[in-house]
């Protein structure tokens, strides 16, 4: 029998409950609390798939709806030299009834005003840099039951029209996701003492009401498969000296710092992973006029088989 433990928020945005999930160890090629990268370069990009789970004798959960408008968000590490396409997103969340809709926010990093003596640099969700509303539930699967708010907490697999596209210039060192949905609550591991099994930092909770913070040592409960590319360092040698211009752009951009070398190709893509235009030739200069105000990212490939990135704001 596992313990139900409460925690009293001033906020009143923490609850726990008592479940019996059905990961545990058992769970077969995933990475329990940890997020693995690919560290060289390689033909083609590496699985990254990462899994939180609960294999503790406690759950909690934080609140991602209300009065006051909560909502959490964990941080996926990141480097600045890599990318990562999400394919599949599992998150575990509680509520009375089913929810109807899934769907994803993600936010640059920023360090917050210290909050704890001990821990004083601390990672927080900053400003919105991406918000998938197109996505879908393609299942659910009943794994615990809440008393005392009669919630059913459940595993819910979330359909993506297209891969989420994630790049180390989008943010410094993290980028966090939250959940929006009309289910009630976000599940979390509940380790407090040592910190196992959390991914990076842990997960925050804002409000309309109040900042984000940190809650220590506590964790969403989510499941990603994805694939990483980080180039080698010759890569990012040369992806450091090259950049756009202008930029914000509103007709066309260019590249500077190419030092005579030629450009083969160049792909822009929207921030959630589609590919939104491909030029097959070693133009220097690229016509953007028909694209929509917004953020895009440039991936551009070079007759030495360098590949580098950049960000690019449409005016």
């Amino acid at each position: 029998m596992k313990k139900i433990v409460f925690f009293v928020s001033a906020l009143g945005s923490i609850f726990t409950f008592s479940q019996n999930l059905g990961y545990g160890n058992s769970v077969s090629q995933s990475l329990s609390g940890e997020v693995k990268t690919q560290t060289k370069s390689a033909a083609k990009a590496e699985s990254c798939n990462a899994i939180v789970i609960n294999d503790t004798d406690e759950e909690n959960g934080v609140f991602i709806i209300g009065n006051g408008g909560q909502k959490a968000a964990v941080d996926i590490p990141i480097e600045a030299n890599q990318t990562i396409k999400i394919n599949s997103i599992v998150v575990t969340l509680s509520s009375k009834f089913p929810p109807t809709f899934v769907n994803f926010v993600f936010y640059n990093n920023i360090l917050s005003t210290p909050e704890d003596p001990e821990d004083p640099r601390r990672n927080i969700p900053n400003q919105q840099i991406l918000q998938i509303t197109d996505s879908t539930i393609e299942s659910y699967e009943e794994v615990g039951y809440e008393p005392l708010h009669e919630f059913v907490v459940r595993k819910i697999k979330v359909k993506l029209a297209n891969p989420i596209l994630l790049n180390g210039t989008m943010s410094d060192g993290r980028i966090w996701f939250g959940v929006k949905s009309d289910a009630n609550a976000w599940s979390t591991t509940g380790h407090f003492d040592t910190g196992e099994g959390v991914i990076g930092e842990s997960v925050a909770m804002g409000g309309n009401n109040f900042d984000w913070f940190q809650l220590v040592n506590m964790e969403g409960l989510y499941e990603l498969q994805a694939e990483c590319d980080i180039l080698n360092v010759s890569d990012t040698d040369f992806n450091s000296k090259i950049g756009i211009y202008p930029n914000p752009a509103q007709d066309y951009f260019e590249f500077k710092g190419l030092s005579g070398t030629k450009i083969v190709s160049t792909n822009i893509y929207s921030t959630n992973g589609s590919l939104i235009k491909s030029i097959s030739s070693n133009d220097t200069k690229i016509n953007i006029s028909h694209l929509k105000n917004g953020v895009y990212i440039v991936q551009t490939k070079t007759e030495n088989g360098n590949t580098f990135t950049n960000k690019l704001i449409k005016k």
